[in-house]
């Protein structure tokens, strides 16, 4: 084995995060070179696919951090792209909703992100993007 090479290198789930990890870097480069931030995207996606949530339950649809959601729906309600009101059933906890604008940054994040997966998937052909895809929805059902 050469040394460059990791002893997992032939293995579909080792090749598989790897994808991943590119895939999520070049998003990372075209949000960040729009002035947004990743976060902003996994909320306002959440919202907009799941609808509205109490920020607990949001915390964990996406999985993150309640303390580390807060600063960020302080920042995305600031920039009025979300809005926090107190839930009439239980006044101890804050409902959380994507705005217009909200839902207007998230097409925009969209095509970033798509244009991050268009250049991942640039060595393969029509046939074989649509072929991965149809395998990996494969792999992904529960």
């Amino acid at each position: 084995m050469k040394s460059s090479q990791h002893r997992l290198g032939d293995r579909v789930v080792w090749q598989l995060a790897r994808a991943s990890q590119h895939w999520q870097r070049l998003a990372r480069r075209e949000l960040a070179a729009a002035n947004v931030r990743t976060q902003y995207y996994h909320v306002l996606a959440s919202l907009a696919d799941d609808g509205d949530a109490a920020q607990a339950a949001l915390a964990d649809r996406i999985s993150f951090d309640r303390s580390d959601l807060v600063s960020v729906l302080d920042e995305l309600e600031r920039l009025g792209h979300v809005v926090r009101r107190t839930d009439p059933t239980d006044r101890r906890r804050n409902i959380v909703a994507i705005t217009e604008s909200g839902e207007k940054l998230l097409i925009e994040m969209d095509q970033l992100v798509y244009a991050a997966e268009a250049r991942l998937l640039e060595p393969l052909t029509a046939a074989e993007r649509k072929t991965l895809l149809a395998l990996l929805s494969r792999l992904a059902q529960d």
